[in-house]
């Protein structure tokens, strides 16, 4: 993801819209889209700021916290299917994402089906 636009480039923008210069000259001088400069204006309208967001990307959150624990349930139940080892496991989780997680380990592909 991009990184936002500086806060002083945010109130230089809206200080020339107040100025009464119209947004799309103001876009072609700061090459910022308008539609930018039109979410900054409601922004600072709705709440008096124009500060970026932050905090909001949480990112993935990972099905399995613990490699080691895991890999220790792996190795305490041989011979299971994905689905079986799926079921058994803690934390809600597919087949699919079972084998994945498996495949991380190293260990050779197991059976998906009898």
């Amino acid at each position: 993801m991009p990184s936002p636009y500086s806060y002083d480039l945010r109130i230089r923008a809206l200080k020339m819209i107040d100025e009464g210069i119209p947004i799309t000259q103001i876009s072609k001088l700061l090459k910022i889209s308008r539609d930018t400069l039109h979410r900054w204006k409601n922004r600072r309208d709705h709440t008096g700021d124009v500060k970026a967001r932050f905090g909001y990307q949480t990112g993935y959150n990972h099905k399995i916290s613990d490699m080691k624990e895991f890999q220790k349930f792996i190795d305490q139940n041989p011979g299971k299917t994905h689905q079986q080892l799926a079921d058994l496991y803690p934390v809600e989780m597919s087949a699919k994402t079972m084998g994945v997680w498996i495949k991380k380990l190293g260990y050779t592909d197991l059976a998906t089906f009898f």
